[in-house]
């Protein structure tokens, strides 16, 4: 079969029986989106078109034109029967279980795509609320960047939003235009999700910022005497006893004692600071106290709170 420049060889949605493989030449995949047409690849010698509708009649999944004339092989669905019903009898139960694991591979390379998307999602995000110093974004501007950066679709774009919603990072809402707004709960957390997930990406293992079931009861601990008890600082730092800290553990934190050792590790990370110098084999009493920047420590457990589940949320996308 010739197909010339410019000529279409299959539509969109429209039902089909027949099976293409490119000879020669070069055609274009388009699918259409609610903003306008999607150029997903190219298509070049030794590529199958439309083997869901050969085995399936399943609608056309994109578009197809020739961007240069091209020859294709045709095989439509009589000859396949034709030439099942000369071969084994497994062999077409062989094709079905080809398609199935076709249409899986499919589902997942679109969440995959997702999920890739994410990050892109948080760092537009951190961008804009950083240069305009407010906590919205217009959401029509954020569809643009998302489908210029990302390829991501305005669809594929709400249901990543809807994921960090039901999570309390943002919340979409209508401002007093009908325009639709994205407003940030936490200005530092939606950078720190995308520190943290690039962090991952990059070195395969898991960031820093994520910090162990103790780290984070101690540092819970130390909010709550700090909002009781503590004593402000400059900087936004705020300052709590050693014996107060010591004291709350006792009660708070499900038997683990509180030292010097269990103390170290957020002293390393400089999360929280003593008061004078101290080494991980020094009693914790000979330290009078703990500072920390407050902010930042409420930041970084609500991180702690939101990353596993934001996890469980893509899965389930």
């Amino acid at each position: 079969m010739q197909i010339n420049k410019g000529e279409y060889l299959t539509l969109e949605g429209d039902k089909g029986n027949t099976l293409f493989i490119v000879k020669s030449g070069m055609l274009v995949a388009q699918r259409s989106t609610p903003e306008d047409g999607d150029y997903l690849e190219n298509i070049g010698p030794g590529t199958i078109i439309g083997e869901l509708s050969l085995l399936e009649s399943a609608p056309r999944e994109y578009t197809v034109k020739a961007a240069e004339p091209s020859e294709l092989i045709v095989i439509t669905q009589d000859m396949l029967e034709a030439t099942l019903s000369n071969k084994p009898s497994w062999l077409k139960s062989i094709l079905d279980f080809l398609t199935s694991r076709y249409h899986i591979a499919q589902k997942n390379k679109k969440k995959n795509d997702l999920i890739q998307a994410l990050p892109t999602l948080l760092f537009v995000i951190s961008s804009k609320v950083r240069q305009s110093g407010v906590d919205t974004v217009l959401l029509d501007e954020l569809y643009i960047q998302l489908k210029c950066l990302n390829n991501t679709s305005a669809e594929e774009t709400d249901r990543l939003l809807h994921s960090l919603e039901n999570l309390g990072v943002l919340k979409v809402q209508e401002n007093g235009s009908s325009q639709k707004i994205l407003r940030v709960e936490s200005l530092q957390l939606v950078p720190l999700l995308y520190e943290t997930l690039r962090y991952r990406a990059l070195n395969k293992k898991i960031s820093p910022n994520i910090l162990s079931m103790t780290d984070q009861m101690i540092l819970t601990t130390f909010i709550k005497v700090a909002k009781e008890k503590g004593k402000s600082l400059e900087g936004g730092f705020c300052s709590v006893s050693t014996a107060d800290l010591t004291a709350e553990a006792k009660k708070s934190m499900h038997g683990l004692t509180l030292t010097s050792r269990t103390m170290y590790s957020l002293v390393e990370k400089q999360l929280l600071n003593p008061s004078q110098t101290f080494k991980i084999q020094d009693s914790l009493e000979t330290v009078p106290s703990f500072y920390a920047d407050f902010d930042k420590i409420l930041d970084l457990l609500e991180l702690n709170r939101v990353f596993p589940l934001l996890d469980k949320k893509l899965v389930e996308i």
